[in-house]
């Protein structure tokens, strides 16, 4: 009896899974803190971060906090800051020289800095814009 709960519940699962509106919640959400940046207003975008010192050279899942209010007339936007998703850490400023291209898929952009020592991975719509506040867009700072 024990088992045939197991699977039903198992089943059950899988069902929800198979249903669940995930894709398009996301796609909501990252349209709605595009927005919140174009507006002007700081925001969080879900990346990975591998950094020499912030994240002692480990894979970690966090958040990039993006200042929406430019700081220049085509410069960067404001500081931007790194706060890991587990543990209770706060904020710590982040900063890279440049950033190169290193992979790009359907859902996510790679980014690597020339000496390796930092590499990021961002949805591939949010990556503009994190490019933009990092004061890279694409090209390696003189």
């Amino acid at each position: 009896m024990g088992e045939l709960l197991a699977g039903l519940f198992r089943v059950t699962l899988e069902a929800l899974a198979y249903l669940a509106p995930v894709g398009p919640v996301q796609n909501r959400l990252r349209k709605r803190r595009l927005a919140r940046l174009a507006q002007g207003k700081d925001v969080r975008v879900p990346a990975d971060l591998k950094d020499a010192e912030l994240t002692e050279n480990t894979w970690e899942n966090g958040h990039l906090l993006l200042g929406g209010k430019p700081s220049g007339p085509s410069g960067p936007s404001g500081p931007v800051f790194w706060q890991p998703r587990k543990g209770n850490h706060n904020a710590v400023p982040f900063t890279v020289p440049a950033l190169e291209m290193a992979s790009a898929d359907s859902a996510t952009v790679a980014f690597r800095s020339p000496t390796g020592r930092t590499e990021l991975r961002v949805h591939a719509d949010e990556a503009p814009a994190v490019l933009k506040a990092l004061g890279a867009d694409g090209a390696p700072d003189a």
